[in-house]
C-alpha cells in the first residue's frame, strides 16, 4: 500500500482512539516526513462537488452521517451532463437513494452497454453530487488470492484512501467495478475469473472484512470494515448478450423478419434476466446477488451532437470557453456538430471518439492562438475541418 494510504488510514485510528493532542503531534509530525498527503476542508470538498442542493433527508450511522439532496433536483443536474440516457440515469439515482433510505434492501447493480454510453460517467456525476466517495476498479486487473496481482480486498483499501482513512464515510461509499463482463467463465483469456467473481461475494454480500491496520508498525492491529451499507456497481459490455436474449425469446428470424420484429419491440425493450448472464458464464452465486440489472443505450448521431452542442461534459464547449478567455469568438454552423457526431460515430466508441475528433479539429488553432497572443479576435471554423483541420480562419 502507498504511504499515504498508510497516513490515511494511521491517522483515522488517532482520531477514534481520542489519543492527546501531544501525542497526535508527535506521530503525525514523524509520519509527515515521508507524506504530503493533505486533508480536505469540508469547504474545498463542497466546491469540488459543486456546491450544494435542496436536503430533504438525513441518513445516520452511528457517528456518520450523509444528506441526501432532493432526487429531482440531482436527476435533473445530472441529465445536464448525461446525454440520451434518461431512464438509465434515474434508474441509477433510484437505486441509490433505495439503498441509501431503505436499510434492509442492499444495493448490488450492474450497468451494461457498449464502450463510450456513459456508464461510468453516470455513477461519478451521481456520486459527486450526493458527496458519496468512490473507488474506480478495473477488474481484469484482479486475479485469485494467491497469484500475482491484485486482490479484491485491496478495493476497500483504495475506498479508505479516498476517505483520507475515515471507515465510516468508507463503509458508507461506492465501489465502480469495470470490465466485470472479461471474468465470466467463457473468457478463456482469464481462467481465473469465475474465481474472482466468486471472491467478490465477501463483499457485496454485507459481511465484516477484517483489514490490516498499516499503520500498525508489529502488524498485530486489524480494522473491521463492514459492507453492509457498500453500494457496488459493476460495469460491462458484455458483447454476445443480446443473442443470449434473443434467443431465450425466440428471436431466431433473419433479414427484413427480425429488423420489423426489433423495431416493434423497440419501443418497449426486454430487459437482460439474470438467467441470460449464467449463459454468458457468470457464476450463479454471483449473479443471484445482483439487485439491479441496467442496460445503457446505444447513442445515436442525433445523441453525440448533443453532447457537443449541450452536455456540460462537452469537450467543444471547454475549447469555446478557453478561446473565448483569449479573447477569440469561435464560429460555425449548427451542421458541424452533426458532422463531427457522423464522424466519431465510424469507430463505434461512443461519445469517447468525440474527444479526440474535437481534439484533431483545434489542434493548429490553438498552437496559432498560442503563439501569437492578442492578435486575433475571432475564428471561423469550416465544415471540412473535421477531415483537414487546416480549414480555418483566423482574424
Amino acid at each position: 500500500m502507498s504511504t499515504r494510504k498508510k497516513q490515511s488510514i494511521y491517522n483515522s485510528e488517532i482520531r477514534e482512539n481520542n489519543q492527546s493532542a501531544d501525542n497526535v503531534k508527535e506521530v503525525v509530525d514523524s509520519k509527515n516526513n515521508r507524506s504530503n498527503a493533505k486533508t480536505k476542508t469540508k469547504k474545498q470538498k463542497d466546491a469540488e462537488l459543486g456546491g450544494t442542493d435542496k436536503k430533504t433527508h438525513v441518513e445516520e450511522n452511528e457517528d456518520y452521517k450523509i444528506v441526501l439532496p432532493d432526487m429531482k433536483s440531482i436527476e435533473k443536474s445530472v441529465l445536464g451532463s448525461i446525454v440520451g440516457q434518461d431512464e438509465q440515469v434515474r434508474q441509477v439515482i433510484t437505486a441509490i437513494y433505495r439503498a441509501k433510505e431503505l436499510k434492509s434492501i442492499k444495493a448490488n447493480v450492474l450497468i451494461i452497454g457498449n464502450s463510450g454510453t456513459g456508464k461510468t460517467e453516470t455513477i461519478k456525476q451521481v456520486a459527486k453530487r450526493l458527496r458519496i466517495p468512490y473507488t474506480e476498479e478495473d477488474a481484469t486487473k484482479y486475479t485469485q488470492e494467491g497469484y500475482w496481482g491484485a486482490d479484491v480486498v485491496d478495493m476497500l483499501y483504495h475506498l479508505l484512501d479516498k476517505t483520507n482513512g475515515n471507515i465510516k464515510e468508507a463503509e458508507n461509499g461506492i465501489i465502480i467495478i469495470d470490465e466485470i463482463d472479461k471474468k465470466a467463465g467463457n473468457d478463456v483469456r482469464d481462467v481465473s475469473g469465475v474465481t474472482v467473481l466468486n471472491s467478490l461475494l465477501k463483499i457485496i454480500e454485507g459481511s465484516i472484512v477484517e483489514l490490516d491496520d498499516l499503520a500498525d508498525p508489529f502488524g498485530e492491529e486489524i480494522i473491521q470494515f463492514n459492507t453492509k451499507n457498500l453500494i457496488i456497481i459493476f460495469l460491462g459490455a458484455f458483447k454476445g448478450l443480446e443473442k443470449i436474449r434473443d434467443k431465450r425469446l425466440n428471436r431466431n428470424m433473419v433479414g427484413f423478419a427480425y429488423n420489423e420484429e426489433h423495431k416493434k419491440t423497440n419501443a418497449q425493450k426486454t430487459r437482460f434476466l439474470k438467467q441470460d448472464l449464467v449463459k454468458y458464464g457468470m457464476p450463479e452465486e454471483f449473479v443471484g446477488r445482483i439487485d439491479t440489472i441496467i442496460e445503457m443505450n446505444k447513442l445515436t448521431k442525433e445523441d453525440l451532437a448533443t453532447i457537443l452542442a449541450k452536455s456540460n461534459l462537452s469537450i467543444f464547449k471547454r475549447y469555446r470557453a478557453e478561446l473565448k478567455k483569449k479573447g477569440v469568438k469561435l464560429v460555425h454552423s449548427r451542421k458541424l456538430y452533426d458532422i463531427i457526431a457522423e464522424k466519431s460515430l465510424t469507430l463505434d466508441t461512443g461519445a469517447r471518439e468525440l474527444s479526440n475528433t474535437v481534439n484533431y479539429i483545434f489542434e493548429n488553432i490553438i498552437y496559432e492562438v498560442l503563439a501569437n497572443p492578442g492578435k486575433y479576435t475571432r475564428c471561423v471554423l469550416s465544415p471540412q475541418i473535421v477531415d483537414d483541420n487546416t480549414k480555418f480562419e483566423l482574424s
